[in-house]
């Protein structure tokens, strides 16, 4: 898993799964970057979570 880069996006108003839980994660995923969303919670369709996902699909894409 070292080396598969990935992107985590954390709603900062997630009350499903705390921040801490990412942040753990990407200690111990070192391609993977952290993006937490200010305004968000936990759902997809949030507008800043849709959008960081689509973002980091954008930039897997353009890599390849």
């Amino acid at each position: 898993m070292e080396d598969v880069p990935g992107v985590l996006v954390h709603g900062r108003r997630d009350l499903m799964g705390p921040i801490a839980n990412a942040w753990e994660l990407t200690r111990a995923w070192p391609r993977a970057d952290l993006v937490v969303v200010d305004d968000a919670g936990h759902a997809w369709n949030e507008r800043g979570i849709e959008k960081q996902l689509v973002l980091a699909t954008d930039r897997f894409a353009s890599e390849r």
